[in-house]
């Protein structure tokens, strides 16, 4: 089932705007940050050329993923309100969830794909030396993991109050996103989902004691449990909200 909903995303992808917003973004995004920051290399750490390059990210996906979400939720609502949706014979809550997870595997290859573009251009167009790879790849994939719930809690409120409520929660995350990267949330960021991914700059900040990184690793158990638990309710709430709107 998962395949042939991918399938047939690939082909209306192609035929739509978000595709060219992904290249835009996975292309031009790290020559910007990686020319700007290697040129200037000597007046930055690359420490620091790393945590705000992932600070812009994270800042901007709650934002971005709204966007992407509220694109196809319109295109899903013209073509025969949502009957791609209401008219298949297998659960319509794993279709709605399947294209979720097409759209989200767009952009985990966005987040892992931009971050190694930006080690390239600065590791090899800079020489900008002290960049661990594993330790990029790893707070990458890990951003990206971060990124799912945003992606159905977007849905969801689409589902609710339409594209525009949906925006307006992509504005307001982007902001807690940003909220998140000061010591406001030091106690209740794990239960914010749109905080999850500004947290991980903590691993890129210089002279932070080891231990106190492992402490917050640990603290990601958190939302990673929180992200399968509340998968398994919005699906649920997708079953029922489509039985309503027929």
């Amino acid at each position: 089932m998962l395949k042939q909903i991918c399938g047939a995303e690939n082909v209306k992808l192609r035929r739509s705007m978000l595709l060219y917003l992904h290249l835009i973004a996975l292309i031009f995004l790290p020559i910007i940050f990686g020319w700007y920051y290697g040129s200037r290399k000597n007046l930055s750490s690359s420490e620091n050329m790393i945590n705000i390059f992932n600070t812009f990210l994270a800042l901007a996906s709650p934002l971005v993923i709204s966007i992407v979400v509220c694109l196809v939720y319109d295109r899903e609502k013209k073509a025969g309100d949502f009957k791609n949706w209401l008219t298949e014979p297998i659960s319509r809550g794993k279709i709605i969830a399947g294209q979720l997870f097409y759209y989200w595997l767009l952009y985990v290859i966005e987040i892992i794909g931009t971050n190694l573009i930006y080690y390239l251009i600065l590791t090899f167009g800079f020489k900008v030396v002290g960049i661990s790879f594993i330790k990029l790849l790893l707070t990458s994939i890990a951003m990206a993991l971060l990124g799912f719930l945003q992606y159905e809690l977007a849905e969801v409120t689409a589902m609710k109050w339409n594209v525009g409520g949906s925006l307006v929660l992509g504005f307001f995350g982007s902001v807690i996103a940003m909220l998140a990267t000061t010591s406001l949330f030091d106690f209740i960021w794990p239960i914010i989902p749109w905080a999850w991914q500004s947290r991980l700059t903590v691993f890129w900040l210089p002279n932070i004691p080891l231990a106190y990184q492992k402490v917050a690793a640990l603290t990601y158990v958190v939302p990673v449990l929180l992200t399968i638990i509340l998968s398994w309710m919005i699906i649920r709430y997708f079953n029922h909200w489509q039985e309503k709107a027929e």
